[in-house]
């Protein structure tokens, strides 16, 4: 099975590369990709060679969200068959073999874009369980990108009832309060903020954001960190010893199975709101563009959808 990956050969030195997949092993499915998804907060430091605090031999492999039909499985894979839609985390290529315990099946009245945000929201609702916010609990979320967005909507789903959103951008707050954001407001808004939040959710991987969300906790508050750190450092303030706060960080997913039940179980309008997320939608050839615009381009989307060809010819002319 002819195959390309889209390799990162140094910091912005993108290309797709050829190859070749053998057959499936015993417990594993070969799979086409249907679609996939940039994580711009997570792949674009990466692409720029300034994540902090991951090192990596070139070339890498690139992305972690895909959607892809199954071709092909092993002899032991008896849950998965060819023809199955499913979700995994190999990365923007057009084919791959990955292990049958890694691809989580995508119910049929599911879009590939909805099955896409199955993988972080479950990131988002293992730092959501980590704290457990009772309904009534007042929760600051700060960034709306789309961790902070999902963050908000798992929130929500989860019967939490006062979540605010701070965000400088305009858009994303309108974005916010369209998911259902109790307020939203921006940095800059210092009569706005109140110092009573019993939660706090960190977004944004901005230092400023983080030292917001300490001055803004009652006291014993708790903060979990869901950024991933790959901006900048995040400092402890002064307010996190006086008002004794609790800070914790939250990474991957608690469980992809159970959560994936979860979430394509929820009202279809309520997963429809997410759509929106998606507010710049390109063909996977154009990926090596698109970062390229990402990083000098005066686009700041939400989030990147990228649909993949059934011919899967993405090399450049």
């Amino acid at each position: 099975m002819p195959a390309q990956s889209l390799l990162l050969a140094g910091p912005e030195q993108l290309s797709w590369t050829d190859s070749h997949l053998g057959e499936p092993g015993p417990d594993e499915i070969l799979v086409s990709t249907l679609a996939g998804a940039i994580s711009i907060g997570t792949e674009l430091p990466h692409y720029l060679g300034t994540s902090r605090g991951i090192t990596k031999a070139y070339p890498t492999m690139t992305g972690y969200e895909s959607v892809a039909r199954v071709l092909a499985g092993g002899c032991e894979v008896d849950t998965i068959k060819p023809g199955d839609r499913i979700f995994s985390f190999y990365g923007h290529r057009t084919h791959a073999i990955i292990p049958a315990s890694k691809a989580i099946a995508v119910p049929d009245d599911v879009d590939d874009e909805i099955a896409l945000l199955a993988i972080l929201s479950c990131d988002v609702a293992k730092g959501i369980r980590a704290l457990s916010p009772a309904p009534d609990d007042p929760v600051l979320v700060t960034g709306a990108g789309t961790i902070g967005l999902l963050t908000l909507w798992v929130l929500l789903c989860y019967g939490v009832r006062h979540v605010d959103i701070c965000e400088p951008q305009p858009n994303r707050r309108y974005l916010a309060g369209s998911v259902g954001a109790r307020s939203t407001f921006a940095p800059v808004e210092q009569s706005r903020f109140t110092t009573n939040y019993a939660y706090g959710f960190e977004c944004s991987s901005r230092d400023t954001a983080f030292g917001l969300l300490q001055q803004t906790m009652r006291p014993g508050g708790s903060i979990c960190v869901l950024a991933d750190g790959n901006l900048e450092p995040l400092a402890l303030q002064p307010a996190f010893h006086q008002k004794e706060l609790h800070i914790v960080g939250s990474s991957d997913g608690w469980d992809y199975q159970a959560h994936a039940r979860w979430f394509f179980a929820q009202p279809r309008d309520r997963l429809d709101i997410l759509r929106q997320l998606f507010d710049w939608r390109i063909d996977a050839a154009e990926l090596p563009d698109a970062f390229h615009r990402l990083a000098h381009g005066p686009e700041r989307p939400i989030k990147v959808f990228v649909r993949y060809p059934q011919a899967h010819s993405l090399s450049a002319p």
